[in-house]
């Protein structure tokens, strides 16, 4: 028995290492945000932000009018929107900027829906 304590102590000790050095990534997430006014089709972008809701903020005051809504907002990724030409808007997500088109595209359920915007949230 008491070889199985030293071995849970430096199994946990392992565990809580490697928590800690996940902390700094996590603290480092980079947010980006799309949002879009879809009267006037005015875009509003927010990159490398701390938080999704700060992302999302930014994105709302760069856009600069009173209407405009968040569309997509991404962290470690690729955010794009597309526009169906009813005037619908669609956002997609992926870890390529092709992809996240791709994506939209298909939630649009339009593989020819027209590319408006994207967005990049680096890596940490």
């Amino acid at each position: 028995m008491s070889r199985s304590r030293p071995l849970a102590t430096t199994v946990a000790a392992a565990l809580i290492a490697l928590a800690l050095l996940a902390l700094p990534a996590a603290a480092a997430a980079s947010w980006g945000a799309l949002a879009i006014d879809p009267d006037t089709g005015k875009i509003g972008y927010a990159r490398n932000e701390s938080s999704a809701t700060r992302a999302q903020e930014r994105a709302r005051a760069e856009c600069q009018t009173g209407h405009c809504k968040v569309a997509v907002w991404v962290s470690n990724g690729y955010g794009a929107l597309v526009q169906k030409k009813n005037g619908l808007y669609f956002a997609g997500l992926g870890k390529t900027k092709a992809k996240a088109f791709a994506n939209a595209r298909k939630r649009a359920n339009d593989g020819k829906a027209r590319k408006v915007a994207w967005v990049f949230s680096g890596y940490s």
